[in-house]
């Protein structure tokens, strides 16, 4: 019988899986931190706690046994002394400029914090960072 099924796919040598370069991998990698923030805004939004499932080694029974936990996330927005919600992006858990030393975004009310993390999303994904995290990643690797 020929090999029908596999002449149908589209197949290819092997490429390394993190084949793309230190700045890509981080822009991607920030992206999605956001989407992960975006997430716990809405759940705070709403009135909710924002879990995520996380892997846990534990004793039981005298053998080490993987469970599944839900733990918080450390988000990147918290409220300051004036009782406004200030958001901050963060690479590598360090905070990095938005704007010449300027990390803190002003957000305000707590509602409107989708909609924030919404827009710097769409300004990573529109290249609009892309200097500022180049020159961070410079820094990092010095």
């Amino acid at each position: 019988m020929p090999d029908l099924f596999l002449k149908s796919l589209n197949i290819t040598e092997r490429e390394e899986r993190n084949a793309a370069d230190p700045f890509t991998r981080m822009k991607h990698r920030l992206i999605a931190n956001l989407r992960r923030q975006k997430r716990a805004a809405d759940a705070m939004v709403r009135g909710e706690p924002y879990m995520e499932p996380r892997n846990i080694t534990v004793e039981e029974n005298g053998q080490r046994v993987r469970k599944q936990v839900n733990k918080p996330i450390r988000t990147w927005y918290w409220r300051d002394a004036e009782g406004l919600v200030r958001f901050s992006l963060r690479v590598g858990n360090k905070p990095i400029e938005v704007d010449k030393d300027k990390t803190d975004i002003v957000v305000g009310d707590d509602k409107e914090l989708p909609n924030v993390i919404d827009l710097v999303i769409k300004a990573v994904e529109a290249g609009e960072l892309d200097r500022t995290l180049k020159t961070f990643l410079q820094k990092t690797k010095t």
